[in-house]
């Protein structure tokens, strides 16, 4: 199957989270029809495939839902080698969804190549991790090792986030001369899924994510696809052991929920906390810690005056720094989450 033909059938499926129907039923129909051989099963609105049998199985992470509203009359379309999507009913460019729907294509196009490979596609991940929150672990009890690419750009290859490390110095070793090959280099991310295999999330293709202007160009997607596949040829059904070495709560200090005060100062970030029946803690959506806590849901507001530092590359709007986040990070107000600094054009 055409690599790109797959990509854009996979992008044109509209997935906005908690009305993820159509993308639930687009990977089992995908599944029963072209990799009839592997078995899946949807548990609670998470999708799990496994092909073939292995002690160990290398593992494809990825979430089902996008940020972007459900339109009548959605299409994708390509122009010098970058896919968009518009809208004839409000005659507007939308959001593609590239997030994730890159990462549900590149779960296919692995069923597809490889003979033994375990897939899952978890729902409702852009409103607090609710489906990776519930999985099924009894899935990754002989899983290897796992890759999730789920990050904008084209060179970024996760290797910790908040401090903790996603895979050995040995497994670093092993694939540095792959990840050299396609273009990418090691860095610290945001957030992703912490199992006691080796991870990582990677940049996929996308870009100016949770906006209207998101695309995805197929060159680089492509380019992060085939390094996924060359690094499973690498490693093959092995082990690779990387101990979660997550925080406690304490060390979450940057993000301990604070109640919203007067101030003369009025160029803040808001910061949305919530709680689920669980009592583990999210900010704007994302979850934050190890430890439930017991707080009452409230909306809260940093402290501390924010410094404009520059503009999104994506998204064009204003990017500060703040003592909440780390000296070597960024907010931005319009994608909703922190950039680093290739990602900014300074003032």
């Amino acid at each position: 199957m055409n690599y790109k033909q797959l990509l854009i059938d996979t992008l044109s499926v509209q997935s906005y989270s908690g009305q993820e129907d159509l993308m639930i039923a687009y990977i089992q129909k995908f599944v029963k029809d072209n990799v009839p051989q592997a078995t899946i099963e949807v548990k609670d609105n998470n999708v799990y495939v496994t092909k073939g049998a292995a002690d160990y199985y290398p593992c494809i992470v990825s979430h089902t839902d996008t940020v972007h509203n459900i339109y009548a009359d959605f299409g994708v379309y390509e122009r010098d080698g970058v896919l968009f999507a518009f809208s004839n009913d409000t005659e507007t460019q939308v959001g593609i969804g590239g997030d994730d729907k890159v990462g549900v294509w590149i779960g296919l196009q692995m069923l597809l190549d490889k003979d033994v490979v375990k897939c899952a596609f978890f729902h409702s991940e852009e409103i607090g991790c609710v489906g990776s929150s519930a999985a099924d672990m009894d899935f990754f009890k002989d899983v290897g090792y796992c890759f999730q690419s789920d990050r904008r750009g084209n060179k970024d290859f996760v290797n910790n986030i908040y401090n903790v490390k996603l895979f050995s110095e040995e497994f670093s070793n092993k694939i540095s001369s792959t990840l050299h090959k396609h273009g990418y280099a090691e860095t610290s991310g945001a957030l992703t899924d912490v199992l006691d295999v080796c991870v990582a999330d990677m940049s996929s293709g996308y870009y100016a994510p949770h906006s209207d202007k998101e695309v995805v160009d197929v060159a680089d997607a492509t380019n992060c696809c085939d390094m996924i596949s060359s690094l499973i040829d690498l490693l093959g059904c092995n082990l690779y052991v990387q101990k979660s070495q997550t925080p406690s709560w304490d060390e979450w200090s940057d993000w301990k929920p604070r109640k919203k005060k007067k101030s003369k100062f009025t160029n803040r970030i808001t910061y949305t906390e919530s709680y689920d029946s669980m009592g583990y803690a999210y900010v704007n959506g994302n979850l934050v810690g190890d430890k439930p806590y017991s707080y009452d849901d409230y909306s809260y507001e940093d402290d501390n005056l924010l410094s404009h530092v520059g503009n999104c590359n994506w998204c064009n709007s204003k990017v500060y720094t703040s003592d909440c986040i780390e000296n070597s990070e960024s907010y931005c107000i319009g994608c909703d989450m922190i950039v680093d600094g290739s990602q900014i054009s300074k003032l």
